[in-house]
């Protein structure tokens, strides 16, 4: 069991997510700069209720676009471990939580993997997203497969509560074949939410 700062925020972030954040809260400033001068990770969870969600992943800072006179911050924050919660506690301000981290199994089916590469193509080219496609086809892992998709807390939630790569890969080629079957505008020339 780790203790790790926690920000709880109305969204879900999974690992090699990539989230822009601009840091204004006295007690998130704190933290932030404590991430940054230490070289430290601190846990994203969904926000519910008065609570929070059961699992969350790890971020570290990976860049500082602007430290403010008054303590606020600009960065961007890359998603790496995710984590079961077990409990929380307060420490002044700032939310405490009690975590295990769960390895990122990375053990698929080829045949399935392979599917996936395919239709993530399709949703690649279908967009006319046609540079760089060398980058995009050396993704292997699950979670590689997402950056630059928005999707839906529900269907996020669903994915960070998943253990298992081969079901990871089983669910996101489900949501590539949905994207797939909607009809095509080619409007804004952005990937699609899901």
């Amino acid at each position: 069991m780790y203790k790790i700062p926690l920000f709880p925020l109305e969204l879900v972030l999974l690992p090699y997510e990539n989230l822009p954040l601009h840091i204004f809260e006295p007690r998130y400033k704190a933290m932030v700069r404590n991430a940054i001068e230490k070289d430290i990770r601190f846990g994203i969870i969904l926000r519910e209720g008065k609570g929070v969600f059961s699992k969350g992943c790890t971020v570290k800072v990976i860049k500082v676009f602007k430290e403010y006179q008054n303590g606020e911050y600009d960065i961007m924050v890359e998603g790496l471990e995710r984590f079961d919660l077990i409990k929380t506690e307060m420490d002044g301000d700032t939310v405490i939580g009690q975590v295990k981290y769960l390895p990122l199994q990375t053990e698929s089916e080829p045949d399935l993997l392979v599917q996936l590469q395919d239709s993530y193509l399709k949703v690649l080219l279908r967009f006319k997203i046609d540079s760089d496609l060398e980058t995009h086809l050396k993704k292997k892992i699950s979670y590689e497969f997402l950056q630059g998709l928005q999707l839906p807390i529900p269907l996020k939630k669903n994915l960070i509560d998943i253990d298992s790569e081969t079901e990871r890969i089983r669910f996101i080629y489900d949501i590539f074949q949905t994207i797939l079957k909607q009809p095509f505008n080619s409007g804004n020339g952005n990937l699609p939410e899901a």
